[in-house]
């Protein structure tokens, strides 16, 4: 399967949909949510941007506040609490972070589950080299994400586990899910490539 990114989007997502990201940083989920919320009109949480609030008294680029997964589930929890309640306004929703555990995976579509909308899996996917040369890009000042150097793309890979969709629906039966993936080894969306669609 290769088919142009901007296309599959407009011809295959539904108005209203729970849709995250998932893959490494650097792997372009932003990019890619950004691009889909152009096209689809869906709102985005970001929680590059949550965790400016809900951690604003820590220095979020310190590999123990970043690494630390109970920090890290508080930004998810206000995310997820945003989400549901966007979720049931009937116009979609992108949660933009990286899902690295299949948890974080379980808790997102519960909440589809829980408002009866489908849930979409977008995993970015480039390689390894590419990624980091866009982290590295990256700054303080210009605030992106958290992840700034090789050694936070090497620790969520570390923690990265893969994406299990017959866990998500022995737990949700009648949830239609969608595990799409992109190829964003090209900066231009327009050399964007779904490479990979199961649905369960």
């Amino acid at each position: 399967m290769r088919e142009p990114f901007a296309e599959f989007v407009k011809t295959e997502l539904s108005p209203n949909i729970l849709l995250i990201t998932c893959g490494l940083p650097g792997t372009w989920k932003t990019e890619t949510s950004q691009e889909i919320s152009k096209i689809m009109g869906y709102p985005i949480l970001r929680t590059d941007l949550i965790r400016l609030k809900v951690l604003k008294n820590e220095d979020i680029f310190d590999a123990k506040v970043a690494g630390n997964m109970s920090k890290r589930e508080l930004v998810y929890d206000e995310m997820f609490r945003q989400a549901e309640n966007l979720g049931r306004k009937g116009k979609g929703v992108i949660l933009d972070a990286t899902f690295v555990t299949q948890n974080l995976r379980r808790r997102s579509a519960e909440i589809a589950a829980k408002i009866k909308i489908p849930f979409v899996i977008l995993q970015t996917s480039c390689s390894e080299d590419v990624s980091i040369s866009r982290i590295l890009r990256r700054t303080k000042d210009n605030y992106e994400s958290n992840a700034l150097t090789k050694e936070a793309y090497i620790a969520n890979k570390k923690k990265f586990e893969p994406v299990d969709l017959d866990d998500l629906k022995q737990r949700h039966q009648n949830l239609e899910i969608i595990h799409l993936t992109v190829d964003t080894e090209l900066d231009n969306p327009e050399n964007w490539y779904i490479i990979g669609k199961v649905v369960r």
